[in-house]
């Protein structure tokens, strides 16, 4: 058994004056009788920081199932983006002025088998507002078509598109609310001709908070 130099000079101490046996046919060895274990338990609380603006999703995937698209043309697939929460924990003091924040999500390519893809512009969105608060400062995004739509929003998600925002970060916090969510219900179109197989692609959500600045006249 061996003991620390500090065990070990305070066995001396302790033995002065007493009886030393010297082995004279070898090292002497101690005989272990028993031993115990003692747990060591400490609870160690979070360290209470100034807060912070996060997002998280529920869930990790959407899936598109076929419906009606009305046109012979147009192979039609709908589906829903899980919730998604903004959660503020800041206090209101601790919030910039005129800062605002704003959730945007941009698609890639689907990607298909033996190589057969789908471009982003054929996916888009409907955003909704699930719980906004009661501030009215809480905004959902505008729908954005597919390529295989008309209109100005006939774009799909190939660019960062808005899904829902704040107009002003202290005073929907202000109001006493901490956390809202939004959802969208989601739409692939693509021509009758696509290549049939299993396709994913990924839908990549933002959270940002910029400062407004006013137009200049």
């Amino acid at each position: 058994m061996k003991f620390s130099k500090g065990a070990a000079a305070r066995i001396a101490v302790a033995a002065a004056g007493g009886l030393v046996l010297v082995g004279t046919a070898g090292a002497a060895f101690a005989a272990e009788v028993g031993d115990s274990d003692v747990d060591v338990n400490v609870q160690i609380a979070p360290v209470v920081g100034p807060g912070s603006l996060s997002l998280t999703v529920a869930g990790t995937s959407a899936t598109l199932t076929e419906s009606a698209s009305g046109d012979a043309d147009v192979r039609q697939f709908d589906g829903a983006l899980p919730t998604v929460t903004v959660t503020d924990t800041r206090d209101v003091a601790d919030i910039p002025a005129d800062h605002f924040w704003y959730v945007v999500g941009q698609a890639s390519a689907f990607t298909g088998p033996n190589g057969a893809t789908i471009s982003p512009d054929h996916l888009g969105w409907t955003p909704r507002l699930v719980d906004g608060g009661d501030t009215g400062l809480v905004a959902e995004g505008e729908a954005v078509g597919t390529s295989e739509d008309t209109g100005d929003d006939a774009v799909g998600l190939v660019d960062q598109e808005l899904l829902y925002t704040a107009l002003e970060s202290a005073a929907v916090k202000a109001d006493g609310e901490s956390s809202w969510t939004a959802d969208a219900a989601l739409v692939l179109k693509t021509d009758a001709g696509v290549a049939p197989g299993a396709y994913t692609s990924k839908l990549t959500l933002s959270l940002f908070e910029d400062v407004f600045t006013p137009a200049q006249p």
